[in-house]
C-alpha cells in the first residue's frame, strides 16, 4: 500500500469514529431532552446562555497520539533471511541494521567480478605501455625519413594506431568490468535492511531463516517523532491553519506539551461535518517518547 493510500484509509476511518462518536452523544442530548419534559419552542433556560457561548469555543477537542513516520522494511530480491535480531518494542538508531539477507552468492560474484577488474586494469597497463613504445618508435622512424623507406614508416605509423585502440578497447573493458563490481557490492549493501529513521519495531512478519520474495514484508518500524491527530469542528475551523500553535493534555498521563499544526486535511468530513488535522509535538523525547502511540489526549488552540 502506498503511503497516500495509507493515509487516505487512516483520514476515513478517523471520520467514521467521529461519526459513531457524534451519534452517540447526539443520543444522550436527545434522552436528556426527553428526561426534561416539554418547552416552548425556542425557550431557554436562564443557565443555558452562557453555556452555549463560553463552553463551545472553549471545549477541548479530542486527540490521538500517532507516530510522525512510518515505514514496512521489505526483502529487496528473492534470498533466505539470514538475520534478524529485533523484537517487537526493540528501539533502533537510523541507519543500523534491522535484518540481513544471506548474501554468499552474491559475495561470490563480488570475488569473481573483482578478479576480473583487477585483470582488465593490468590489461590496460600493459596495452599502455605497448602504445608509449609504439609511439617513440614511430618518431624515431620520422626522424630517419630520409634514410628507411616509406612502407617501414607507415607501419610504425598504422603499429601506433592499432595500439591506441587496443588501449581504448580495454578501457571500456575495464570500465564494465568496474560496474559489475559496483552491482555485485550494492547487492550485498542492499541486503541489509537499515532503519531510515530513529524508531521502535513495530510489527515482525517473519523470522530469521525464512525464505523471501521481493517485496516481502519483513518489519515494520514507527518514528520517535510523534504528531498528535485531531478533529475540529466546522464553526471552529476558521482557527485551524499551518502553524498554528495548539496545547494537547494528556490527563491520564499527568502531560501538557506544545505543538504547531503541520497538516490540515483538504475537505471537511460530509457526515461528521469535522476537519481532520495533524500536529507535531514538541520535544519528541523525555516524557513525550514513554507515551504509548494511540494515546488520548485534550487539543487546544492557544494565542501566540
Amino acid at each position: 500500500m502506498t503511503r497516500a493510500a495509507g493515509a487516505r484509509r487512516r483520514w476515513l476511518a478517523w471520520a467514521g469514529a467521529w461519526g459513531l462518536a457524534l451519534a452517540f452523544m447526539s443520543g444522550c442530548d436527545r434522552g436528556e431532552a426527553a428526561d426534561e419534559g416539554p418547552r416552548h419552542r425556542g425557550e431557554l433556560r436562564p443557565d443555558e446562555v452562557p453555556v452555549a457561548a463560553t463552553m463551545v469555543a472553549a471545549e477541548p477537542m479530542v486527540g490521538v497520539l500517532v507516530p510522525e513516520a512510518e515505514v514496512v522494511l521489505t526483502a529487496p530480491e528473492f534470498a533466505r533471511l539470514e538475520r534478524l535480531d529485533v523484537q517487537v518494542g526493540d528501539h533502533v538508531r537510523e541507519g543500523e541494521v534491522v535484518a540481513a539477507l544471506d548474501v554468499r552468492e552474491e559475495r561470490h560474484e563480488l570475488a569473481a567480478a573483482t578478479a576480473a577488474w583487477e585483470a582488465s586494469k593490468a590489461e590496460l597497463e600493459r596495452l599502455e605501455l605497448e602504445l608509449q613504445r609504439a609511439k617513440e618508435t614511430r618518431a624515431d622512424t620520422e626522424q630517419l625519413e630520409g634514410v628507411v623507406s616509406g612502407a617501414e614508416l607507415r607501419e610504425h605509423r598504422y603499429a601506433e594506431r592499432l595500439a591506441a585502440a587496443r588501449k581504448r578497447s580495454a578501457s571500456a573493458s575495464l570500465r564494465q568490468q568496474r560496474s559489475t563490481v559496483e552491482d555485485a557490492a550494492a547487492k550485498i549493501v542492499e541486503a541489509e535492511l537499515r532503519a531510515p529513521f530513529a524508531g521502535a519495531i513495530a510489527r515482525r512478519y517473519v523470522d530469521a531463516g525464512a525464505t523471501l520474495e521481493l517485496g516481502r514484508p519483513v518489519v515494520q518500524l514507527i518514528s520517535d517523532a510523534r504528531l498528535v491527530r485531531f478533529a475540529v469542528p466546522e464553526e471552529r475551523s476558521e482557527a485551524l491553519r499551518l502553524g498554528a500553535p495548539v496545547r494537547v493534555a494528556f490527563v491520564a498521563e499527568g502531560l501538557t506539551v506544545t505543538g504547531e499544526v503541520t497538516a490540515i486535511a483538504p475537505e471537511i468530513d460530509a457526515g461528521t461535518r469535522l476537519v481532520f488535522a495533524e500536529a507535531r509535538l514538541a520535544p519528541a523525547d523525555g516524557p513525550l517518547a514513554a507515551l504509548r502511540v494511540g494515546t488520548v489526549g485534550q487539543v487546544e488552540f492557544v494565542a501566540r
